[in-house]
Order: structure tokens, then C-alpha cells, then sequence
């Protein structure tokens, strides 16, 4: 026999159409067949009894009559019932048949002692068709009795008894028949409610044979049942989709053979000698080997069932958990990495700084966290858009990557912030090695796909945090204090903390405690730098500029505070009071007579709030100068960052009548096509570019190229940071149109500002002061 065939489930054979009594009486001899029977043995039996005078002596033709009519009748009665099964052919048949045992026994003579064969008529129909023709045939008995009494009295019939005795035992006769009869219809109904209830149960198991047939069939898991020796004995045809074989390929084999090797020892261990040796169920995890090779996870639940006769086996249900678990590692990766560069995020690394410390503890090697920020990101991403800034920064975590060795880390924050942690061989060459070589691997400018044409150059500030910490949390927080004081040291440096920058760091966040409450205490002041025309020195305007007078630790410089006003959104105040302040000192110069153009800068949350038009309004109104003295200053960067709200909110100042300078002009990635659309008067040079003229031959040619920009575009041309005569030369020949910068003049207090406007009267023009002027 097929093994398979050990566990293959039949198809459910259809319900039979036979009445109950009928299958009741499928076996053995059939009652109907017996009585058809009966009729040549009596009619031999009543011949002898004739002869030796025991019955009453009728002529045997009577006999012979009655015997051959008897069987000719019920066949016709029988015939007729079956082909029409009803109450009236089913009255016939009993009627016919109560009649034919009449005639017979009560011409013996001995009618009325002969009930019992009308018990015999009941108790074949009762077989035939079931309990419910008791009733029938009780009346019909009954009804022969009577007229056997009857045809008794008339002399119908002959009587070998006493008629004072036939009376009476025909009464008592009827009384125990309808009781033999009344039973014998219990005794069916018992039967077909047995029968009854078999049937059903056997329904049952069918329909349950089919359902369990058909999930095994049709599930998607795979359900196999396998010998002693690991063999397969029966396989669901679910292994086609999990291993590409058909079932009967299986059977036979070693279930282990196609278990990937590397998880052999799991799989024994688990269903070793323990397992076996009592009734358990065991649930594991591991790799199974394809038709074509290929491996692919599974989940499996193997119960012992080898005390069941039925199965004597090992039945193992096995599910594809391929797909489970290529999410579940995809989401652990996520839970440590970071989505943009795959890198390790900030779990991770601190996870690894802190393994790292207990290593450095052990071995006393040295270790050292870099913290790194991208000084110029911002400029770039809100230029180019946030699509471009995140392809920069996974260009900028490729380079990183790169550079360092494989038991080192390198990971990211957020933002653009990332971490490096180094250790052992690492720092041969010193910590200050490894921040140069992140400097330098990052100078290369940057190819962005989407902005080809645009090389990005991006620098690095690089904090880093030596030796052994209590936690990874300290290791990083001194990291990156140490970054904070690099980027204040300006663009591209490095510092390595030292632990008087704690002291400092901590300064630096009570003092942005003390900012919510500056403004309430007018602790702030404006100064101007003035602004001159380059042909001949003449002064044009000022920018206003602010500070802080703090009342402990003295005047603050905007570096220190402007971002974390821009963090709080308490900007947004703040410049709505400089802008007050400014057109109040610019209505005071106008009423002696000093018609000086009034620059303002306007920072990144002002431009994005909608009440900034309404605060210009209110500062033009309220000082009640002219609106084109008015210049709000925005940087390129900011310009760039929502290019269409931008200009929106533009022409809605310009409507007042205030002038717009692009502010740092040259460092974002702004296109022509982005500045025509801009409502813009002035272009204000970055002082990056004019520092470098007497250095650079590309800043000269840069500087020309912005200022022949303006000028085509019919904008004036600012440059921002002169300190030398040699920077002011070269800008004169560039025809770059305005100037400002220490060469001229530092910010200065608003006395100042009247001095030089005196001085101008005087002399005509302005001479570059020898010492410096007052410098707030």
C-alpha cells in the first residue's frame, strides 16, 4: 500500500434514498421474503393435521384454492404499494393480507386460537415500513377477528372449540395482539432512532472528514506526517508552494535532508531523545532548502503522536515565515539605523560608545568621539530644496563612511549632525589627524543629481571628546560642547574639549533662560553701520544692527543670542521691535535734515509669519517716514527655501513701498530664473568673497560676475565686510555701486552716525578713520 494512502481521507459516500426500515433490514432474511414462504409450508402443515382429524376436514380444493390465491393477491397488493406508496395502497396490502390469514385459520377450525398469526402480518409490515403502520395494522387484525367471530356465529366458519369458549378467547386474544403489536412498533421506533442517530453521526464524520480534508488541501501551511526515523510519510500539497516539490516526491525521504545544515543542531536539539520519548509539542524556527536551492525561513509546531494507533508519527504543521522575517530585520535595522544613510542612528551609538568605554577600561587604549556639524547645510537645503539636502547628506555619510576603519563608527543624529566614534590604532596619529581627515574628504564640492550644474562645497565644524566617560551620554555632550565652541571659532574648525567648557556651556544655557524676559527689561539697543556709495564715499544709509546689554555680563554680540531667539520664536518680537526702533531713529535723523536709507534684516520666522507685513505698516506709520527709505534685508538662503510663499509675501512689502536686498548674495543656490521673479533693489555681496580678493584671483572674477548680475538686472551692488584699501580698489573697478565694513566705520551708536553726517558737510566726503571708532 502506498504510504500516502495511510492518511488519505475517502470522498463522503452519498446518503441512501431507502426508507429507514428498509436499511434496517439489509442484512439476513428479508420478513416480506418469509412470508411468501410461509404460505406452502402451512398449507403442507393443515393437509397433515387434516388427515389425522386435528383440524377442521375441508375438500382440498378449498385448500388448494385459498393457497395459490394468497401469493397472486400479495403480489399484486405488494406491487401496487410499491409503485404507489401511500396511505390507501399501504391499507390495501395490510387489508389483503389481514383477510387471507382470516379465511385460513378460522377455516381450520381453530380461528380463535390462532391470533398470534396476525401478530406475525403487523410485525412484517412494521419491518417493511417502519413503526408508524403499527396503528394500521392493529385496526386491520382487529377488524379480522371480528369478522372471523362473526362468520363463527353465522356458520360461516367451522369450530373445533366451544362457541362459549370462543368468545372469549378471541377477547383476550385481541387485548394481548394490540400489545404484541404496540411493542413491536416501540422496538422499530427504537431502532430507527438508533439508526437515526448513527446516520447522523456518520454525516457527521463525513462532513468532518471533508472539512479536514479540504483544509489540509487548501491551506497555505504545510501539514506533514512523518515516521520514526524522520521519514515522510504524508505531505500536504502546500509543499508545492514552499519547497517546489510535489507531494509524492516527499514521501520516503529524510524530513532533515532538507533542513539548511547550519540549523541541524537546532532541529536535534530540539526534537532530540527528550522529545521523543513522550507525548509533547515542540514549536522552533529555522531554514529549509528549496527544489531550486534557494533557502526560506519556517516557523514549525511538531507534536508526538506516536502513541495514537491512528497516526503513530511525528505530525509537524510548517509555515513560510520568509516574508516575517525579512520585515522583522528591517525593522530592527530601522529601530537602529537611520532611514535617510542607513547609518547607525543615536541609540546605536551610544550603544556602541558604551561597549566602546568598557573596552577602553579593560585595555586602557585610547578613544575619542567626534561630533560633527555641516557649517553651510542650511544654506544649501533651503535652496536647492529638501530633496537635494537629503541626496547631500547621504553623499556627505558616504565620504564619512569611507574614511574610517571597520571597528570604527561613524553614525547620525538628525539633522545635519553626525557622530564618529574612533578608537585603538584609530588615534595613532593623535585625535586632531582623524578631524583634519573629515575635514579635508568633505572640501571636494558636491555633484547632486537634480543639480549638476550646481557643485555644492560644504565645510565641517568638528567637536571631539578624548578618553574614558562615566556614560555615552557624556562622551557626547562633551563632544559636543567642544562643537559649539568650534563653530564659534568660525567656519571648518576643529576643537578637542577641554573641561572649562563645561563651565561655559552651562553660561550659555542660562542665558537663553534670560532671554524671554530681555525685551520686557529694554535690555536691548540698536547700533548702525554705515553704508557708503563707492564712488565717493559719501554716506547713503546704515544697517541696524542689535545688541544686548546684559546686566551682569555686559554687551552680548547677536551670535550669541539670534539663535536661540530663531530656536524659541521669540524672533519674531524682537524684530518686530527693531523695526520700530529703527524707523523711529531714522524719522528722528530725517527732522534734522539726514535723509539716510534704514536697512533692517529680517530673520527666516518673521518672513514666515503672516503679521510681518502688518509690523512694517505699523513701523512706517508710526515714524512716519518715507517707505523707500525703509531696506528689509533677507538672506539668499531664506529667499530659497519656499521660493513661491517667498515672493507672495515680497510683493506684498513691496506694495508698501519699501526697498528688498538679498542679503549674503552669493552663498546659496539661487538660479537667474529664481532672482528675476524676486521684487528685488539691492544685492549685498557676501564678505566671504571680498576677503579673499587679495588672495584669489576666483573671488575677483566671482565678485565681477555678481555685480555684472546686478546690474543687468538693474539692481544696485552692496559688498559687505571692506576692511582693506586694497578691497575697496578692487571694488571700485569691479563699479560695484555700495559699501560697507570696518575700513569705514564698525557699528556705531546713533551719535556717531550724526558726527560722520557732520563731518560729511564739512569736508565733503569721508575719509576711512586711522583708529577705530566706538565699536559696540
Amino acid at each position: 500500500m502506498n504510504p500516502s494512502d495511510e492518511w488519505r481521507i475517502d470522498e463522503p459516500s452519498q446518503p441512501s434514498e431507502q426508507p429507514v426500515s428498509a436499511r434496517l433490514t439489509r442484512r439476513g432474511l428479508n420478513p416480506t421474503r418469509l412470508a411468501y414462504c410461509i404460505g406452502p409450508v402451512a398449507l403442507v402443515i393443515i393437509l397433515l393435521l387434516t388427515h389425522y382429524g386435528l383440524v377442521s376436514k375441508q375438500p382440498l380444493w378449498v385448500w388448494v384454492i385459498v393457497f395459490a390465491a394468497i401469493p397472486l393477491g400479495s403480489l399484486l397488493t405488494d406491487h401496487l404499494y410499491d409503485v404507489h406508496a401511500d396511505r390507501l395502497t399501504l391499507n390495501v396490502r395490510v387489508g389483503y393480507q389481514v383477510a387471507t390469514v382470516t379465511v385460513v385459520i378460522y377455516l381450520s377450525g381453530w380461528g380463535p386460537v390462532l391470533w398470534g398469526c396476525f401478530a406475525f402480518i403487523a410485525m412484517e409490515n412494521v419491518a417493511r415500513n417502519g413503526s408508524s403502520v403499527w396503528r394500521t395494522t392493529t385496526i386491520w387484525s382487529l377488524c379480522g377477528m371480528a369478522v372471523g367471530q362473526f362468520g363463527i356465529t353465522q356458520g360461516w366458519f367451522p369450530l373445533e372449540l366451544t362457541r362459549s369458549k370462543a368468545l372469549p378467547l378471541t377477547i383476550m386474544g385481541a387485548f394481548v395482539l394490540v400489545f404484541i403489536i404496540r411493542m413491536a412498533g416501540a422496538i422499530m421506533e427504537q431502532k430507527e432512532t438508533l439508526m437515526a442517530q448513527k446516520e447522523e453521526a456518520e454525516v457527521a464524520v463525513r462532513d468532518s472528514e471533508d472539512r479536514f480534508r479540504s483544509l489540509i488541501q487548501n491551506s497555505s501551511d504545510v501539514t506533514m506526517i512523518l515516521g520514526t526515523a524522520g521519514a515522510f510519510r504524508y505531505v500536504s500539497p502546500a509543499i508545492r508552494e514552499l519547497l517546489g516539490y510535489e507531494p509524492d516526491e516527499l514521501i520516503g525521504l529524510i524530513a532533515t535532508d532538507f533542513i539548511a545544515a547550519e540549523d541541524h543542531a537546532q532541529v536535534r536539539q530540539t526534537l532530540g531523545a527528550e522529545f521523543q520519548s513522550r507525548q509533547a509539542t515542540a514549536a522552533l524556527e529555522f531554514r529549509m532548502v528549496r527544489k531550486d536551492g534557494t533557502e526560506c525561513d519556517v516557523e514549525a509546531v511538531v507534536t508526538n503522536q506516536m502513541d495514537r494507533p491512528s497516526v503513530a508519527g511525528y505530525v509537524a504543521n510548517v509555515r513560510d515565515v520568509t516574508d516575517r522575517k525579512r520585515f522583522e530585520a528591517l525593522l530592527a535595522h530601522r529601530a537602529l539605523h537611520d532611514p535617510l544613510t542607513g547609518l547607525p542612528n543615536r541609540q546605536l551609538i551610544l550603544d556602541r560608545a558604551d561597549q566602546m568605554l568598557v573596552r577602553a577600561r579593560r585595555t586602557g587604549e585610547p578613544l575619542a568621539a567626534y561630533f560633527i556639524d555641516l557649517d553651510n547645510f542650511k544654506d544649501a537645503n533651503d535652496s536647492l530644496g529638501h530633496g537635494a539636502g537629503d541626496r547631500l547628506l547621504q553623499a556627505v555619510a558616504g565620504r564619512l563612511h569611507g574614511l574610517l576603519r571597520a571597528s570604527d563608527t561613524v553614525g547620525r543624529l538628525g539633522g545635519d549632525e553626525f557622530v564618529i566614534l574612533a578608537e585603538g590604532m584609530s588615534l595613532a596619529a593623535g585625535p586632531d589627524s582623524i578631524a583634519d581627515r573629515i575635514r579635508a574628504v568633505l572640501k571636494p564640492p558636491f555633484c547632486i543629481q537634480g543639480h549638476e550644474g550646481t557643485p555644492i562645497t560644504i565645510s565641517a565644524s568638528v567637536g571631539i571628546a578624548c578618553g574614558v566617560r562615566s556614560s555615552a551620554d557624556d562622551l557626547l555632550r562633551d563632544a559636543d560642547i567642544a562643537l559649539y565652541r568650534a563653530k564659534g571659532a568660525g567656519r571648518d574648525q576643529s576643537v578637542i574639549f577641554e573641561t572649562t567648557m563645561q563651565s561655559i556651556a552651562g553660561d550659555r544655557l542660562a542665558l537663553r533662560s534670560e532671554l524671554d524676559s530681555a525685551l520686557e527689561r529694554d535690555e536691548y539697543f540698536l547700533v548702525y553701520q554705515p553704508i557708503f556709495d563707492l564712488e565717493n564715499l559719501r554716506l547713503l544709509g546704515v544697517e541696524a544692527l542689535i545688541r544686548w546689554a546684559h546686566p551682569s555680563k555686559g554687551l552680548i554680540v547677536p551670535d550669541a543670542f539670534i539663535p536661540a531667539l530663531e530656536e524659541s520664536g521669540r524672533i519674531v518680537d524682537v524684530g518686530r521691535w527693531v523695526l520700530g526702533e529703527a524707523c523711529r531713529q531714522a524719522a528722528l535723523w530725517q527732522a534734522k535734515g539726514h535723509q539716510l536709507s534704514m536697512a533692517v534684516n529680517i530673520s527666516m520666522r518673521q518672513l514666515e509669519s503672516a503679521a510681518l507685513v502688518d509690523d512694517v505698516r505699523q513701523a512706517l506709520a508710526s515714524s512716519g517716514i518715507d517707505p523707500g527709505m525703509l531696506v528689509l534685508e533677507v538672506t539668499e538662503s531664506i529667499l530659497m527655501k519656499d521660493a513661491n510663499a517667498t515672493v507672495a509675501r515680497l510683493y506684498q512689502l513691496k506694495r508698501l513701498g519699501v526697498q528688498i536686498a538679498i542679503d549674503d548674495f552669493g552663498t546659496g543656490y539661487s538660479s537667474l530664473a529664481h532672482l528675476r521673479q524676486f521684487p528685488v533693489d539691492i544685492l549685498k555681496i557676501d564678505r566671504s568673497f571680498v576677503s579673499d580678493m587679495s588672495r584669489s584671483p576666483d573671488a575677483e572674477a566671482f565678485i565681477h560676475t555678481l555685480v555684472e548680475l546686478g546690474h543687468t538686472l538693474g539692481l544696485v551692488t552692496l559688498a559687505e565686510g571692506i576692511e582693506e584699501q586694497i578691497q575697496l580698489d578692487g571694488l571700485r573697478i569691479e563699479q560695484c555701486d555700495h559699501g560697507q565694513g570696518f575700513y569705514y566705520s564698525r557699528p556705531i551708536a546713533p551719535a556717531e552716525i550724526e558726527e560722520l553726517l557732520e563731518h560729511e558737510n564739512l569736508e565733503g566726503t569721508v575719509s576711512a578713520p586711522h583708529g577705530p571708532m566706538l565699536t559696540l
